[in-house]
Order: C-alpha cells, then structure tokens, then sequence
C-alpha cells in the first residue's frame, strides 16, 4: 500500500486493536491501517445504501450495528471534516473535505475468518488522495495486516515486494508484502503487510463478492500464513494525505 507516514501509522494501529479487542469482549461482531488495495466481484442482491446516524470523526469510535462491527479512527493531528454514517444493514457512508492526514472506517465483524466469503456493493466511490477500499484485518502470532484491495485513490498504495498474479471471484489479482518497522497491534515492534490488489479497480452500482480463502491460501502458498484471526476484520475506506476530499458509499452482506 502506501509508506507508512499516511496510511499505516503505528500509533493509530496500536489505538485500535485495543480499543477493538475491548469491544470484542463485551459484544461480538475491525478497522485499521492501510497500504495497498485490490479484490474481486459477483452478484447478488443487496439493500439500497441511505444516510443515517452520522458521527464526526474523533480519534477512535467502534460499536455495533445491525449485527455488524463499525469503526472511525483518524491520525493524531488530522486537520478537516470527516463525516461517517451507518446506514441500513450493512450500509455505511464517509465523506470528507480539506481532510489532512489518514483515517479509516468500516463495517464488518468483530472476528476475522479465513472463510469469509463476504458480498459488497460499492455505490459511490470517490478520493482525491491516496487511499484504499477493500477488506481488512489483522492475525496474530504471527502479527500479519492483510488487505484484499479492491480499488483505491489518485494516490497508488502499491509498494514492497510483488510476489505474482492470480484469478478469483472474475478477477485478477496482484499480490505483495513488505516489512513493516514500528509498532504492531499489541505494541510490539514490526510486522508485516501481505495484500491482493485487484489488476483492475472494481465497478461500482454493482454487486461483487471476495472469496477470502481464495487470498488466504494464495498467500499461504508464498509462505507467509496468517497467525490468529481473533480480532475484526471490516470493509474498510481508507484515505491519507493533503486537503484530501472524497466520498464512499458501500453495503456488504454475508454469502
């Protein structure tokens, strides 16, 4: 994805994997850190997004809706408007303006799974910056941040080390992994980023599925095998950079 000065900041990583594993505890049903995008599509039928329950951005918010795991967190001195809304079901909605630094929100669940086989419709996607949409999540021992990116900013995410190309879902997908230095979920030092990025950047107005075993066991077959899934895993808007605006509509389902 992209250097670690705008999407990943350790810092706000630490902040939310406490914060969610709190939430985690007392409910049950993630958000995080950026850096590279890519995914895959199909059809089913999805609810129509709408714009509800609106909450302006602090440095971290979490709860649940609807039988889903959402948050919001934003970098430490983040100038600009960042609004976020849950919507019907699995709907959500951002949008931001003259935004300055990195932020990310989601929906999904409170636990990852390599089995996941997640539906989405993107209706509106829109970001001047860098950035990513797709999902997201974090394994422990060992620490891995892993993205299925399904399209992204002006800005490419794109960096580390590419390890090949595959097909899933109807679509191409690259895959890479680099070093992270800094702090990783727990507060340890380091980790390490595995992505797919989609060849092409999904459609929106139209329904798309992630196989998410698909990308697990590519990744597996690298060498680099997630550790526990644990903690949330959510579809998420990430955005960083300067005086950024955007906006992002999305609805996810369970297949």
């Amino acid at each position: 994805m992209k250097k670690h000065n705008s999407l990943t900041s350790v810092t706000r990583k630490v902040t939310f994997v406490v914060a969610a594993t709190l939430v985690f505890a007392s409910t049950s049903c993630l958000t995080g850190c950026k850096k590279d995008e890519k995914m895959a599509p199909e059809a089913v039928t999805a609810p129509p997004p709408s714009n509800k329950a609106v909450a302006t951005v602090e440095s971290y918010q979490s709860g649940t809706h609807n039988g889903f795991f959402w948050s919001l967190w934003k970098s430490d001195g983040a100038t600009g408007t960042v609004n976020y809304a849950n919507g019907n079901g699995g709907n959500y909605s951002v949008n931001w303006n003259g935004f300055n630094g990195n932020f990310t929100c989601g929906k999904g669940y409170s636990v990852g799974s390599n089995n996941y086989t997640i539906g989405y419709n993107l209706g509106t996607y829109s970001n001047s910056g860098g950035g990513t949409f797709g999902w997201y999540g974090w394994s422990r021992s060992p620490y891995y941040e892993y993205y299925v990116n399904e399209t992204w900013g002006a800005v490419s995410p794109h960096t580390g080390t590419y390890l090949g190309t595959f097909e899933t879902d109807g679509a191409g997908y690259n895959v890479w992994t680099r070093w992270m230095t800094g702090k990783n979920i727990d507060g340890g030092d380091g980790f390490r980023q595995i992505y797919s990025s989609r060849v092409t950047k999904t459609s929106t107005g139209q329904n798309h599925t992630i196989t998410f075993a698909n990308h697990y066991n590519k990744w597996q077959s690298y060498g680099y095998t997630l550790g526990q899934l644990n903690i949330p895993a959510i579809m998420v808007s990430e955005t960083w950079g300067t005086n950024t605006n955007g906006n992002i509509n999305c609805t996810i389902w369970a297949q």
